[in-house]
């Protein structure tokens, strides 16, 4: 496939879709080497990621569960169904990637450009996701900012949500696009 047709063939496949078959590790390790090469701003490399698999993963979904309804009693805004949601979808994917970001502890760059650059890393896993035929979703919950503890993140640490990946059960089409030119303005 060419890249147009890898970028044209990207798919957010809703987690419900993916197939419940493990993943090899050398497949993750390949995402993650493609996540390495985003580009960025002064060499910062600010992307990091938790990979949770197995019993790993099930902690993680049932401790998001506990820690989510307990922020509740407390008046935290999230419903039940959403906490049920997301800790369920957890569980069910088969590598649950938690997106991290790690500014520049020389504070050289803004933050929006350290968190483009990680989004950049996310879309050079997902794109090698798309050419691998696997299945992915970056869920990005209002709550993440919860999660500090959860994920054992240093100080200058923050959560930009979690990446699901998995074979793909069904194939999930284009919901497609508007016309580039709309989008456009040529200044000559």
């Amino acid at each position: 496939m060419s890249v147009i047709e890898i970028i044209k063939n990207r798919r957010a496949t809703p987690p419900r879709l993916f197939a419940k078959k493990d993943l090899p590790n050398g497949s993750v390790e390949e995402l993650l080497r493609s996540a390495n090469w985003a580009p960025n701003h002064k060499k910062t490399e600010p992307w990091r990621f938790k990979v949770y698999r197995g019993e790993a993963k099930a902690k993680l979904a049932a401790d998001a569960r506990t820690l989510l309804l307990e922020k509740q009693k407390e008046g935290y805004p999230v419903a039940p169904e959403k906490i049920e949601k997301f800790a369920s979808t957890i569980e069910q994917v088969p590598v649950a990637i938690a997106v991290i970001l790690q500014p520049d502890s020389a504070g050289r760059l803004p933050e929006w450009e350290e968190i483009a650059a990680v989004s950049m890393a996310v879309q050079n896993m997902w794109l090698t996701a798309t050419e691998m035929d696997l299945a992915a979703f970056w869920a990005t919950p209002t709550f993440i900012e919860l999660f500090d503890r959860l994920l054992e993140l240093e100080n200058n640490q923050k959560s930009l949500g979690f990446f699901y990946v998995g074979q793909v059960m069904m194939d999930f089409p284009s919901p497609g696009r508007r016309d580039w030119k709309e989008k456009i303005e040529w200044k000559d």
